[in-house]
């Protein structure tokens, strides 16, 4: 399980636990679909240049000495437990799950537009309806993506987060790039840099403190999904960070 730390623009400081990560952190009815459950590991055909994934999580603020413990005692329960990214979160419960929560059921998904890779300006096509991109409300962070219609509720999930894969070096010069863990020694970097290859979340901005943030984007089987933790009401913007306060469990 691996451990970052990193600060932001504006002063936060964040760890991440076996959880995805923006790798340039500045830059970066229809409501009511349940997740579709995910085939199996063995049945999963991921092309080796091109990824589009599923979410999970999580972080705390300890000290590096906690982690350390944290870790090593999820690592084991990793043995009679699903792998870490298996675990959706229940915002009403405030606690983990695979596939359903015993209490309100599978989570909701609002799914892309389906369009074919390769097609010109494929980002922006893919964008699910009653959403829609403009200008950002946020100074100088070009186009974001606000809700027009009826309030998104708590809970309702958006992805996967879609993208190139790429090396590391070009990921830390992208401003649309995420770095997925798949194991201890093993990461991934998705970049949305290439609109053609991308789906419209590349357009969500990062928030900017804790009261401005509606989404939390979260590594899920192996990609990553944006949950809604706030309800966003119409003409609000959708803004993105990964959680601060969640624990796996174990």
């Amino acid at each position: 399980m691996q451990t970052e730390v990193s600060s932001t623009s504006d002063g936060r400081t964040s760890s991440s636990v076996g959880h995805v990560t923006p790798v340039d952190q500045q830059n970066a009815e229809i409501w009511k679909k349940p997740l579709k459950e995910e085939e199996t590991d063995e049945d999963e055909d991921e092309d080796e240049d091109y990824f589009y994934g599923g979410t999970s999580s999580l972080v705390e603020d300890v000290t590096p000495e906690v982690r350390t413990e944290q870790n090593a005692g999820f690592q084991m329960v990793l043995k009679e437990k699903p792998k870490h990214d298996d675990y959706l979160y229940c915002e009403d419960c405030r606690s983990f799950f695979v596939n359903k929560c015993d209490v309100h059921g599978p989570a909701l998904f609002i799914p892309d537009v389906a369009v074919p890779l390769g097609v010109a300006d494929r980002a922006r096509q893919t964008l699910p309806p009653r959403l829609e991109i403009r200008k950002s409300s946020i100074p100088d962070a070009g186009l974001g993506v606000f809700n027009s219609s009826d309030t998104i509720p708590v809970g309702a999930h958006f992805g996967p987060y879609q993208g190139d894969t790429v090396e590391r070096e070009e990921a830390m010069n992208s401003a649309y790039s995420w770095v997925i863990y798949q194991s201890q020694q093993c990461e991934k970097y998705l970049d949305a840099t290439s609109e053609v290859h991308s789906n419209w979340m590349r357009y969500v901005n990062c928030s900017r403190n804790d009261e401005e943030q509606n989404l939390v984007a979260f590594q899920y089987r192996g990609g990553i999904l944006y949950r809604c933790c706030r309800a966003i009401e119409r003409g609000q913007e959708l803004s993105v960070w990964y959680d601060e306060e969640e624990v796996l469990p174990g």
